[in-house]
């Protein structure tokens, strides 16, 4: 209960939480940090979350982490308790300054890149990696790693909790993939790139990317290569300019991949300019590492599948409605070739959402369908007031006061168009009936013509038969769905002419 802790003074404020500094008063010389939770929008299902990932953090064990300790809820008041640690926040320490001087970088670097790597050990993808989540002391430099709201287990990176200022307030540090606009998995490399986003700032003063525009700054993750280190601060020894450049490539796959080969290239540069005060130029652990396998960044035998793509896609800007079908056996490439597409497609400010269906799942109606939309509302979610507004209106005009029947399946949805009223219960074919029309209405709400909608679907022969059954609704009725691109990829090898999927294929094509 909050009435066990002394609150001595108060040390912040943020959108989500006030912060003081405290003491249990059954255990006085134990400093604690005390985060107050503002409870607006703090809904159950996130409270619980917070007690789960509580009990997930207890495995880190390292003093450079600050885990919470206890997470209470009662008499409505919401708070996290944590041990207290006497220092600023990295942005505070770097604030004002042109970059650090390169004893102090490499010293706070090296600590930083430490603790993420116990993080990882314990599976733990951090989520939130920016200069507020991490305090140094002014004196010793030593640091603490804390804020582990967004945190997940790696292996379960579907259950992020999305609060939309915390996403609007960690844009300037998020990767690619934390975007939800490409296809890839958010793993520890999502965690680096934001690392990489925090040195650069250490380095140079200032962030890769600037804008008060949140869409504006997406883009930039998405699309826009990192400006050089070295144009900001020339001083910066190369090898330090190639490291943050690697933490900072669009591709999860073409960063480290692990805190281990950062921290080995890291240590080397510290320990090189205390011996010899310069770093000279070396090869990065990542590269050796790349260097024992070759990777094909060109996709052979798919150039004319990716210009049929984005000729469809170009139809799809200008009104249309298109559907496209990949095939072919595992591994030669389908689900690379649509990630190799996507970049474009961002670029027309368009938005891409994907699914994937898994063999293991296909007992769980529109399980690949409610994933890609749920990313795709989270994306929504990261925009302006103004941008929230509008989809909030789209939206609610489009299902009326259906909403209820997707926001069941969809919980991010009623974060973005408010609670719902419920609906009156219909026999099962009724109620399918109903929410294939309310989800058809739903889906033709998300595109436009200043932004185009991409749905990808891979695996489509693990396909369910409700899934099956919407996407045949579509099909039906694709002229009500201008300027949407449905995109599938398949094994054709599993797929028989009495496989659904044929079926679906043989009415598309009337």
């Amino acid at each position: 209960m909050i009435s066990n802790y002394r609150l001595l003074e108060k040390i912040a404020e943020t959108p989500q939480a006030q912060i003081f500094k405290t003491y249990n008063k059954n255990d006085p010389d134990r400093l604690l940090t005390l985060k107050i939770l503002k409870t607006d929008g703090l809904s159950g299902s996130k409270k619980a979350g917070f007690r789960q990932k509580i009990e997930h953090l207890k495995v880190l064990n390292d003093p450079r982490v600050i885990t919470p300790l206890v997470f209470s809820d009662r008499d409505g008041i919401c708070f996290i308790a944590q041990d207290y640690f006497d220092g600023v926040t990295l942005q505070e320490f770097v604030d004002g300054t042109p970059g650090l001087p390169l004893e102090e970088f490499l010293t706070i670097a090296i600590g930083v890149a430490s603790a993420l790597e116990k993080v990882h050990e314990a599976g733990i993808v951090h989520g939130g990696i920016k200069p507020h989540n991490i305090l140094v002391d002014p004196e010793t430099l030593e640091i603490r790693l804390i804020d582990f709201v967004s945190s997940v287990d790696v292996r379960d990176v579907s259950h992020f909790i999305y609060d939309r200022s915390f996403i609007r307030d960690t844009l300037s540090y998020t990767s690619p993939e934390q975007t939800g606009r490409i296809s890839h998995r958010v793993g520890f490399p999502s965690d680096l790139y934001s690392l990489g986003v925090v040195f650069y700032e250490m380095l140079t003063g200032r962030l890769p990317f600037a804008s008060d525009d949140p869409l504006e700054l997406i883009h930039s993750h998405l699309a826009e290569e990192a400006p050089a280190v070295r144009e900001a601060n020339p001083a910066v020894p190369l090898p330090l300019d190639r490291i943050v450049a690697r933490l900072l490539l669009k591709e999860p796959e073409k960063r480290y991949q692990s805190c281990t080969g950062l921290l080995a290239d890291l240590v080397r540069c510290r320990d090189e300019y205390e011996a010899t005060g310069t770093i000279a130029e070396f090869p990065l652990e990542c590269d050796l590492g790349a260097s024992r396998m070759t990777f094909v960044s060109r996709m052979v035998g798919r150039d004319e599948e990716a210009r049929v793509i984005l000729d469809e896609y170009e139809q799809v800007a200008e009104g249309a409605f298109r559907s496209l079908l990949i095939s072919g056996l595992s591994g030669i490439g389908k689900t690379r070739l649509i990630q190799e597409l996507q970049k474009p497609i961002v670029r027309h400010r368009g938005y891409f959402a994907s699914g994937k269906f898994d063999v293991y799942q296909r007992n769980i109606p529109y399980s690949s369908l409610l994933q890609a939309i749920r990313t795709l509302v989270r994306t929504f979610l990261t925009e302006s007031d103004s941008r929230v507004a509008l989809w909030k209106l789209r939206i609610s005009e489009a299902i009326g006061k259906n909403g209820r029947v997707l926001t069941d399946v969809i919980p991010e949805l009623e974060v973005l168009i408010g609670p719902q009223p419920e609906v009156g219960s219909l026999p099962p074919v009724e109620s399918l009936n109903r929410f294939h029309d309310v989800f058809d209405l739903f889906l033709g709400s998300l595109a436009s013509r200043e932004n185009p909608l991409t749905l990808f679907i891979d695996d489509l022969q693990w396909c369910d038969s409700a899934s099956f059954d919407f996407l045949a609704n579509i099909f039906a009725n694709h002229e009500d769905h201008p300027h949407l691109f449905l995109l599938g990829a398949y094994r054709h090898n599993e797929v028989d002419p009495s496989h659904p999927l044929s079926r679906l294929i043989r009415q598309a094509r009337e």
